[in-house]
């Protein structure tokens, strides 16, 4: 069996097989139009959030000092303080050593001589300064979620104006309630009198490094608590 061919005519452009159809077909060149890469339709899903963007973008949103936070925090490291520092005391005397509030003009406990005593006393007060600021730091940390160096800076600024807010108002009430004298029974620093400043400066700055090293402490690990829960949150 053989099929007959039907070649188009090339004049009508219609090919022969479909001639009586009406209106006839034509064949025509098809423009078609290319509109670019820029004009393609390329959707690629976004790749999935992770902890560290999720921590950096909360980070830009809520990061920076808190003045609330690091004002409870220096009040918490008053409150530690003002504990060690009567437990201390409560502890000197329930033992009869006589060594506060002068550690130098005790007669020395055990092997130690009074000089010795003296300086333990006062590695112990620098103890109970880095713990307290600690403490004042890491509750910062807490309440912020996020920048805990900032967090220790605010809480050891917090401390530097209050300190100078308290030695302004013992100024001005010096001449109703004696503040100076009670003062004067404080433990002060074996050194001879030309030297007292000096040494008052130094025991300050000591006490501030110490002050400051002890509440950025505290408020990078309290900052941390947060981004342990975080990461228990998104390891499903």
């Amino acid at each position: 069996m053989t099929y007959s061919t039907y070649p188009a005519d090339p004049d009508g452009q219609t090919a022969d097989p479909f001639r009586n159809l009406d209106p006839a077909p034509q064949t025509r060149s098809t423009l078609v139009i290319d509109p670019g890469p820029d004009a393609r339709d390329e959707r690629v899903d976004p790749p999935p959030l992770t902890l560290e963007d999720i921590a950096e973008r909360q980070h830009e949103a809520f990061g920076g000092p808190k003045v609330g936070a690091a004002f409870f925090g220096v009040l918490l490291a008053a409150a530690t303080g003002t504990l060690l520092i009567a437990a201390l005391v409560v502890a000197d005397a329930a033992l009869g050593l006589g060594v506060i509030p002068d550690p130098w003009a005790s007669g020395g406990i055990g092997p130690l001589d009074a000089v010795a005593v003296g300086w333990v006393v006062v590695g112990l007060l620098l103890a109970f300064v880095l713990v307290a600021a600690y403490c004042g730091g890491y509750v910062a940390g807490r309440m912020a979620r996020f920048s805990g160096i900032a967090q220790g800076l605010a809480v050891w600024v917090w401390a530097i104006v209050l300190l100078v807010a308290a030695g302004v108002a013992a100024v001005l009430l010096d001449g109703r309630y004696g503040l100076a004298a009670a003062a004067g029974a404080l433990p002060t620093l074996p050194v001879p009198d030309g030297s007292l400043v000096l040494a008052g400066i130094v025991a300050a700055v000591a006490v501030a490094v110490v002050a400051l090293g002890g509440a950025v402490l505290g408020g990078v690990v309290g900052v941390r608590y947060h981004r342990r829960v975080d990461r228990v949150g998104t390891e499903g």
